[in-house]
C-alpha cells in the first residue's frame, strides 16, 4: 500500500542534493540533472550533506545517496540522520550504490528507491522524474 501511497505522491519542486564522494561520478550526475532543468548541490563527504540539508530543509526535493563514504559520516549515517529529524525526514531518498545491503539494513534505511551502479544515465532520470519536477 505504501508504494502506491508514494506514486501517488506528487512530484516536489526543489533542488537534488547528490551525495557521491568519486567526484567523476557526482559531477557527471550533476551535470546530467542540471543539462534536464534540475537544480543540483552536491557534496563528496557526509557531514557536508548535513549541513546542507540543515541549512535548506525546505530546499530540497530529492536526496540521491551513496551509502559507501570515506570519513567519519557515510550515507547510512546521513540518512538516519535524515531519518530523525523531522524537517528532513519526507524528503524523497534514492540511494544509489554498488553494494546493496542486507535485508535488514536496507529496511532500516527506508529508501524511496534504489538504483545500483553502474546505472545508465537514463534509468537515472526516470527515478528523479517521480519525484521532481525540473525548474524549467
Amino acid at each position: 500500500m505504501d508504494d502506491v501511497t508514494d506514486a501517488e505522491r506528487p512530484p516536489r519542486r526543489g533542488a537534488i542534493l547528490v551525495l557521491e564522494d568519486r567526484d567523476d561520478v557526482r559531477q557527471g550526475m550533476a551535470q546530467l540533472l542540471e543539462l534536464h532543468g534540475f537544480l543540483v548541490v552536491d557534496a563528496a563527504a557526509g557531514e557536508q550533506a548535513l549541513d546542507h540539508l540543515r541549512a535548506d530543509p525546505d530546499g530540497f526535493a530529492l536526496l540521491l545517496l551513496d551509502l559507501r563514504m570515506p570519513g567519519p559520516v557515510d550515507g547510512r549515517d546521513v540518512r538516519r540522520s535524515q531519518l530523525k529529524s523531522p524537517d528532513l525526514a519526507d524528503i524523497p531518498t534514492v540511494v544509489v550504490t554498488a553494494t546493496v545491503p542486507d535485508g535488514i539494513t536496507k529496511a532500516q534505511l527506508r529508501a524511496d528507491a534504489w538504483i545500483e551502479k553502474p546505472f545508465r544515465f537514463d534509468d537515472l532520470l526516470l527515478v528523479v522524474r517521480q519525484y521532481v519536477t525540473p525548474n524549467t
